[in-house]
């Protein structure tokens, strides 16, 4: 039944409005931060995004690379050692050298060279990055030449370590003074295996390898300087084994990893059966770099993007703006009923042509006001003076009460010929009349106004028979608030004569009166032919827009004068909503702050 004003279109032309209550600067800074400032920005934030995102996939691809090199090498050099680790550890041959008691170094000798022959690990003693060492527990052995007794390393902290895994194979990281080759405290890499592949002789035997930290340092320093900038560290556990920290030297002590928040990727691995991880750090960013590169071209593309346009804006503002600016202040000049003439009147542009065709309408205006204006204004003040004086002439003359006392008399006349109908309508029409005449006051409050309007409603039904039927519904509450008078049934005759008489069938009015969110609300309801979406819009306009001077010129004088007063007595927090379909009928709902009625009781 109900079609609602089409807020979009307000919302629109309230903006409109608010665009026109600007001056034109203001109209013209709101434009250029709209359509430069914020455009400007916008593309430099995609564009800066774009970036960044481009730099952060590059910069994880080269992580990544980074990484998988780092374990490829690290792999290729532990997997070397591991395979000869594990040849040895399965070479029986070994095995009966190292248990075997000889009776004189020169038996020791003869074995001993006689394994070099038949084994090629001691060629690993020509590589630069590793060494190894045999350890047992035979007295007869004779140190030298990569053989050792168990009783010269029970000392050494790598040893007590690996006794204390509880494994038979330990990468070992570790920052000592080697005792037994004499060096000085420095960072050290041990692949320790025990011999106890053939358990007996159940003697201790084990292989050590040891890898040059300075060889490693040096290689993996020569992979990641094929990418400029890039740090990395080899973790175990939480010690950095292996950096390209130039800062970090063999002979300083292993140091702890860098903070989760430096680490840009990071990738697990496995040396030797040991878990390490391997971290590249993050570093200066390609885009901080890129804009440090190109600081000086960007500083002149954002200073010609906001300077150009603030340049064009003077020159506009110079050229136009100040012109139509002079030209609004003398528009607005009015002094002792005199139109001032504009100065810019030179060119052949429109501010030119306006300001001519202004200095040609204002010297008519001052003729007129001179010559015909001032003569009729002294005339129609004689006229209405005389006016005013017959018409108090007459209003003396007029007693009221004998239109009251003939009603009343009528209707008595009625009710003794038991002409009931007939006295109820006299009597109602006198109530009706009342109204009208008796004005002391302009406010009601509601049950006083909505007697009236059942009394002026009975009186219609009266007259259209069985085509009007009508129902009056007012909270409680609302019952002791103050109204303007007359102003409801206004609403209410609107009805009767827009919406049920031109309807050929029966029709209903529903008048209803409550508090709800402390607004009062009136509604006034019909079942008649109701409107178009056009005249809707057209009379919510005007209602909510009420004027003195549209009572000049609206066909609906009655309605706007009523709204007109409501908005006066109850101030702008009153609104007018109307909701209609064609065939159908129509609600009209006003909304009265209900605070603001108490000050007018």
């Amino acid at each position: 039944m109900k079609n609602s004003i089409n807020t979009n279109n307000i919302y629109k032309n309230s903006i409109i409005k608010k665009l026109y209550s600007m001056s034109i600067t203001q109209k013209i800074i709101i434009f250029y931060l709209i359509f430069v400032i914020i455009p400007l920005f916008v593309v430099d934030g995609i564009i800066a995004g774009i970036i960044w995102n481009a730099e952060k996939t590059e910069r994880q691809t080269l992580n990544k690379g980074v990484a998988s090199s780092i374990e490829f090498t690290l792999g290729s050099d532990f997997g070397m050692i591991d395979e000869m680790t594990t040849s040895v550890y399965l070479n029986s041959g070994i095995y009966d050298f190292l248990n075997t008691k000889y009776a004189s170094e020169y038996d020791y000798y003869i074995a001993y060279g006689n394994l070099r022959k038949t084994s090629t690990l001691w060629e690993l003693a020509s590589l630069e990055h590793c060494s190894f060492n045999f350890y047992a527990d035979n007295s007869t052995l004779v140190g030298g030449g990569g053989i050792q007794t168990i009783d010269s390393i029970k000392d050494t902290l790598w040893y007590k370590d690996f006794k204390a895994c509880g494994s038979n194979k330990l990468l070992w990281f570790g920052y000592y003074k080697d005792e037994t080759r004499n060096i000085e405290k420095s960072k050290h890499i041990y692949l320790i295996q025990a011999l106890d592949y053939y358990p007996k002789p159940s003697k201790e035997k084990i292989l050590v390898f040891e890898l040059s930290y300075d060889y490693l340092i040096k290689e993996l320093t020569e992979l990641s300087g094929i990418n400029e900038g890039v740090l990395f560290e080899v973790t175990q556990k939480d010690r950095v084994v292996l950096s390209n920290d130039i800062s970090d030297t063999t002979y300083d002590d292993f140091r702890i990893k860098a903070d989760e928040k430096s680490i840009d990727y990071s990738i697990k691995a496995k040396l030797y059966g040991c878990d390490i991880d391997i971290n590249v750090l993050k570093r200066e960013n390609y885009v901080k770099r890129a804009v440090n590169k190109y600081i000086t071209i960007v500083l002149i593309l954002v200073a010609i993007s906001f300077i150009m346009p603030l340049f064009g804006l003077t020159y506009f503002r110079a050229l136009l703006l100040n012109r139509l600016l002079r030209l609004s202040s003398t528009v607005k000049k009015y002094n002792d009923e005199h139109l001032e003439l504009a100065t810019d009147t030179e060119g052949d542009d429109e501010i030119a042509l306006l300001a001519r065709n202004y200095n040609t309408m204002a010297e008519r205006i001052n003729y007129l006001i001179d010559t015909v204006y001032k003569q009729k204004l002294r005339e129609s003040k004689s006229i209405m003076a005389r006016q005013k004086a017959e018409l108090l002439a007459l209003q003396s003359q007029i007693n009221p009460h004998f239109l009251f006392n003939a009603l009343e008399s009528i209707r008595m006349h009625s009710i003794i010929k038991k002409e009931q109908e007939t006295a109820r309508m006299i009597e109602n029409l006198a109530i009706i009349q009342r109204q009208y005449v008796e004005w002391g006051s302009d406010m009601v409050k509601i049950k006083d106004e909505m007697n009236f309007v059942s009394a002026y409603l009975d009186l219609q039904s009266y007259r259209f028979g069985d085509r009007l039927s009508y129902s009056i519904d007012i909270d409680d509450e609302a019952l002791e608030y103050d109204i303007p008078k007359l102003s409801m049934v206004t609403f209410v005759e609107n009805a009767c004569i827009h919406a049920i008489e031109p309807k050929a069938s029966k029709g209903w009015i529903f008048v209803r009166a409550y508090i709800k969110d402390d607004n009062m609300y009136i509604e006034i309801e019909d079942t008649g032919i109701g409107m178009d979406d056009e005249d809707v819009l057209s009379l919510s306009d005007k209602m909510n827009n009420a004027s003195i001077d549209m009572l000049k010129t609206s066909g609906r004088v009655g309605i706007i004068n009523a709204c007109l007063r409501l908005k006066m007595y109850a101030g702008e927090g009153t609104y007018f909503d109307i909701s209609s379909e064609k065939g159908v009928g129509t609600l009209i709902t006003i909304k009265i702050p209900a605070d603001k009625n108490t000050k007018l009781r």
